[in-house]
């Protein structure tokens, strides 16, 4: 019987380290999340400025204006009377 008990309590022992880590690990990521919605309205006035001066600095790039690109066609057909295209 005492090896019995002994069995069981050993069981029980593993079964309540696995369920306080699990519940650890569980309770380390709830911080975390609460941690992340309570910088919430600090952080994200932040990344909307830094998306808005991106998004101008983007803008403002020469390269990015469409009237400033140049289209390089084929030869232009020459005009004569046949072709008035």
């Amino acid at each position: 019987m005492a090896v019995i008990g002994i069995i069981i309590g050993l069981i029980g022992a593993a079964v309540g380290i696995v369920v306080g880590a699990v519940g650890g690990l569980a309770g380390m990521v709830l911080g975390l999340l609460g941690g992340s919605l309570g910088l919430l309205p600090f952080l994200f006035p932040v990344l909307l400025i830094t998306i808005g001066i991106i998004w101008l600095v983007k803008g403002s790039n020469s390269r990015n204006v469409a009237g400033a690109r140049m289209t390089h066609g084929g030869p232009t057909p020459p005009r004569n009377p046949g072709n008035p295209g």
